[in-house]
């Protein structure tokens, strides 16, 4: 039954990249905004808005916005030094951020910001670059939200890269979908071990990550899952090169229940384990990381499990086509690719969006000593700029094909 599941995961994981790129060839812009464009432009292919926070204001539902080649700064704008989605799409008509087709944009300067109540908002095929801001820099507050086929750093200043939920009053987040993705060197803190992450899911209903390469955190966990995570599905990752790799966990007043952390390669923690716990109140329950290729965690590969089990794993290295150089495609004769059904690394490659992550210029932390338990897991600085709402993403092919395998995964 594990064969049939793994074959069938890995067709649906070639659909999920193949159509998702042809939907985005495929798909007419419906505004437009380019760096040189004007401040008074109405949006046309022939006179664009200049900046992404008029691009997703004028947007309704269905519509899809396009940003040409270039670099948007998000500071100093209309909803201050970040870009905020002030409404949401609808079912089967979600509002659409990306890149113009064949072109790519980056987002500097400040955070994206999806809000509670915001719901029905994808985010695709573009490059947010955080670097020296001072908050998380995507922020998904809302459902049916998505961050697909794109590169997400902030160069490893402080801060994580990916936040998914609040706990502490900014919503919980449901049904989001964080899909083909790179995300890469979040977050440098050496005065407070075990903090700023990969993605971060912290008050959060039925998300899914899949198919995503998350590396270089050199303090906290590519994964971490707290302190309230319900239903989360983590498949088919790559996580390498961070502190650590993936936590199931809760604090005082919340506990992570229900997760699945299933066909990823987990490798290289150089701080504690590849798959862990820490539950600060209530332990957590049905919690499962079943059926992935773990190699070298500093403490171990897998925690004595509290609070989750760990079934089907296996200790074996991934021989990565060049570790060093963050090239995480595998060889033909990788162990791992019985155990996870495919190599997610190359089907991102063949994607769109992910690409920046090998320059010579990209730092390892792969040989920083392993540190102490701080005695708590998360970070109060992992909270959404000061004015929120809601965050949501589309319930189309993508999406659906997402779940589907997510669903096989975790049968």
């Amino acid at each position: 039954m594990r064969t049939v599941a793994v074959a069938w995961a890995t067709v649906c994981a070639v659909m999920l990249l193949a159509d998702s790129s042809a939907a985005w060839a495929a798909s007419s812009c419906s505004l437009y905004a380019s760096p040189n464009g004007s401040p008074y432009g109405d949006g046309s292919s022939g006179s664009p808005f200049r900046s992404a926070q008029q691009l997703v204001d004028a947007l309704s539902a269905g519509e899809t916005g396009c940003l040409e080649s270039g670099t948007y700064d998000l500071a100093g704008g209309s909803s201050g030094s970040q870009l905020k989605f002030n409404h949401g799409g609808s079912n089967g008509a979600p509002i659409t951020l990306t890149s113009a087709p064949g072109q790519t944009a980056t987002l500097t300067g400040g955070p994206v910001y999806v809000p509670n109540g915001s719901d029905y908002v994808t985010i695709s095929n573009v490059q947010i670059n955080t670097t020296g801001t001072d908050q998380v820099g995507v922020q998904i507050m809302g459902a049916y939200d998505a961050l697909i086929n794109s590169d997400v750093t902030n160069h490893n200043t402080q801060y994580s890269c990916i936040i998914i939920g609040s706990d502490t009053g900014y919503g919980q987040a449901a049904h989001t979908l964080i899909a083909g993705d790179l995300i890469h060197q979040c977050g440098y803190n050496p005065g407070d071990p075990y903090e700023d992450h990969g993605i971060y899911v912290d008050n959060s209903l039925d998300a899914t990550i899949q198919n995503n390469v998350i590396w270089g955190m050199p303090y906290g966990w590519g994964v971490q899952i707290y302190p309230h995570s319900m239903g989360t599905q983590v498949v088919h990752n790559v996580i390498d090169d961070n502190g650590q790799g993936v936590v199931f966990g809760g604090n005082s007043s919340y506990t992570s229940s229900d997760n699945t952390v299933a066909y990823n390669i987990i490798s290289n923690s150089y701080n504690d384990y590849n798959i862990q716990y820490w539950w600060g109140g209530s332990v957590g329950s049905n919690n499962l990381a079943h059926d992935n290729c773990l190699y070298n965690g500093n403490a171990g590969n897998v925690e004595s499990p509290s609070g989750f089990t760990a079934t089907g794993n296996v200790n074996a290295n991934p021989q990565y086509a060049d570790a060093s150089q963050h090239d995480y495609t595998l060889g033909s004769g990788s162990p791992c690719l019985s155990v996870v059904g495919y190599d997610t690394a190359a089907l991102i490659e063949r994607g769109a969006g992910a690409g920046a992550a090998r320059s010579g210029r990209h730092h390892s932390h792969r040989h920083q000593p392993a540190r102490q338990h701080s005695g708590h897991r998360r970070s109060h600085r992992d909270l959404p700029s000061r004015s929120r709402q809601h965050r949501e993403a589309p319930r189309d092919v993508l999406y659906e094909v997402a779940r589907a395998v997510a669903h096989v995964l975790s049968a």
